[in-house]
């Protein structure tokens, strides 16, 4: 019988991250639905997250074909998990008076988490062949974190906010 460890699939979990994403900034969208703009913005910060969901399953699908390199399955599972748990709780929460400004708090918090350390460590553990296929396929998250950054600025004036985008 397999246990746990056996079963985690890192590039399958992260997916499933990614999705999780995708579906906060598609609530945000409905939420500012009167707000053509805005409901835009985070409709397509949604779709990307579903893009990005799918090139690492479609990158999961190619290294299973690889005979020479294999994914460390038992790496990030508990930052996984961890993410997951912090992603689904926003979910959890009931948002219908949620302002501009808190969605981008989100937002923020999401992009500055530890997703990308674990995209990194994926990559450096997975070997070469691993790393450029991912990074063959991938959107650079720099370049959605500055498409964040511009509407932050555009949409929100709160000046802890905009400071933290900084760091992005």
């Amino acid at each position: 019988m397999a246990t746990a460890a056996e079963n985690f699939d890192p590039l399958e979990r992260f997916a499933e991250i990614e999705l999780l994403v995708s579906k906060i900034y598609l609530r945000f969208s409905h939420l500012f639905f009167p707000q053509p703009k805005v409901r835009d913005f985070w409709w397509d910060m949604g779709m990307e997250e579903e893009q990005h969901a799918s090139i690492l399953l479609a990158c999961r699908d190619m290294i299973e074909n690889y005979e020479d390199e294999k994914l460390d399955h038992s790496i990030s599972r508990e930052k996984a998990d961890q993410l997951k748990e912090q992603l689904t709780s926003y979910l959890r929460k009931g948002t219908p008076t949620l302002t501009v400004a808190e969605a981008f708090r989100i937002a923020v918090e999401i992009e500055t988490s530890e997703i990308d350390a674990i995209y990194s460590k994926l990559l450096q553990l997975g070997g070469p062949k691993i790393a450029q296929t991912m990074q063959n396929l991938g959107v650079p998250a720099s370049v959605q974190r500055q498409k964040l950054k511009a509407a932050l600025r555009r949409f929100c004036s709160d000046e802890k906010l905009l400071a933290a985008a900084e760091q992005l």
